[in-house]
């Protein structure tokens, strides 16, 4: 017959250790019909028994037998993470393997059950990144303040319908999600798409202080415009690598920001721009003759610029929801070899306008209000609302964690 595991309450455990501080380990484990290296062991653990429950069984979560690696480990691994790099299980062991090796431990092996029961005991998890971009810059709240103060000087006898901002939104005519359902233990979690990932266009969206939206201006990667019905409200054009430049920029001014309501008498206007080097040429500045630029200090965007705050992300996950429904319920054309063609420009535009519509007043204001810029002056009533829950970053449930580390997209590179 073999022999019965038992399993002893964190009660029963200090009874035996107080028991075996007085008379001995093997006279207590006589006493209670307990091993003698059973004792021994407790007794090492007294300091974290005295801490757990009493009627708690096991301590699975295991004691460190190198404590003072352990704690530089999770130094490293927290200064890696504050720095904003990608530590991975195996960058873990690697790291551990190298600062064992530094202090001439023999016995350390560094297997991924350890590194599991390290992260376990030292708080720490799998997450997947929130937000991806270029870490603040050491003088950040110096360039803040700076900013701020020119936003104050210029703003003076300027409505809130001409303080404005403007930002690029890179785009692509297949958009599909990071995560899908797909049964427990699948080998592979692939979604289907039209193999246009990295066909690219531009959406320049534009919008004002009192929550007013400007027209959508898209940029597509073509010589000539494509010629189809477009809605009303989406300015189209074409540029051969699909981007802002200084032409189109100009053309956006013509288009876009010399018609935004109450612009016909040329008032003073205001408008925050970000660094790229398309905002900042002389033929730039010549045409926004009458309109102040404030050009955001690099690396800032995300705490100064109101449509990186709260627009951009609601608008996307707009158009990417307008694209999975196409993908399953819309007109679709196949070439000669049966491959499914991309959407159609028009197709695009009617997302794009349909996704802008759906962007409300109050989810505008909340960007220039979250935004670190005093665009409005006291005296102006404007409350802060709930913005839509797709404006603001969500933690990804680490259940999840499991189908986004075997996730793959199954493309088809060749479209017409």
């Amino acid at each position: 017959m073999p022999k019965t595991r038992k399993s002893y309450t964190t009660e029963r455990k200090l009874q035996v250790i107080k028991l075996a501080e007085k008379v001995g380990n093997r006279a207590a484990g006589r006493e209670y019909g307990i091993d003698e290296s059973v004792v021994r062991d407790w007794k090492k653990n007294k300091a974290i028994l005295e801490t757990m429950n009493p009627r708690r069984r096991a301590l699975r979560s295991g004691i460190p037998l190198w404590p003072t690696l352990e704690s530089k480990l999770k130094t490293w691994v927290l200064n890696e993470r504050k720095d904003g790099r990608v530590v991975h299980l195996l960058s873990i062991i690697m790291k551990a393997r190298e600062m064992a090796n530094a202090d001439k431990i023999t016995n350390f092996n560094g297997t991924l059950p350890w590194c599991q029961r390290f992260m376990k005991r030292h708080s720490l998890c799998i997450r997947v990144p929130t937000s991806v971009g270029q870490p603040l810059p050491p003088d950040w709240e110096t360039k803040a303040k700076q900013f701020n103060c020119f936003i104050e000087r210029n703003k003076v006898d300027i409505s809130l319908q001409h303080i404005g901002n403007m930002d690029e939104v890179p785009m692509s005519f297949d958009m599909p999600s990071k995560f899908t359902v797909d049964s427990v233990g699948a080998d592979s979690v692939k979604v289907t798409t039209t193999g246009a990932e990295k066909c690219n266009f531009t959406v320049a969206l534009a919008v004002t202080a009192d929550g007013e939206k400007l027209s959508p201006f898209v940029i597509f990667k073509r010589k000539t415009i494509p010629k189809a019905d477009f809605p009303k409200g989406v300015i189209v054009r074409a540029q051969e690598k699909g981007w802002m430049n200084t032409e189109m920029m100009c053309q956006w001014w013509d288009q876009v920001w010399s018609r935004r309501k109450g612009s016909f008498f040329n008032p003073k206007s205001l408008l925050v721009l970000d660094s790229a080097p398309a905002h900042l040429t002389s033929e730039v500045k010549d045409k926004f003759k009458n309109t102040t630029l404030a050009v955001i200090p690099g690396g800032l965007t995300k705490i100064l610029q109101p449509l990186d705050i709260s627009v951009n992300k609601s608008f996307k996950s707009k158009i990417r929801r307008h694209w999975e429904q196409w993908m399953v319920n819309g007109y679709h054309e196949y070439t000669k070899s049966g491959r499914m063609k991309k959407a159609s420009y028009e197709e695009v535009c009617k997302w794009i306008d349909s996704s802008w519509r759906e962007i409300t007043p109050e989810c505008i204001k909340n960007g220039f209000i979250k935004s670190k810029v005093n665009y409005y002056d006291n005296n102006q009533e404007l409350e802060e609302v709930e913005t839509d829950s797709e404006c603001t970053d969500t933690e990804i449930p680490d259940e999840l964690i499991e189908i986004i580390d075997n996730f793959n997209i199954d493309s088809d590179n060749d479209f017409d």
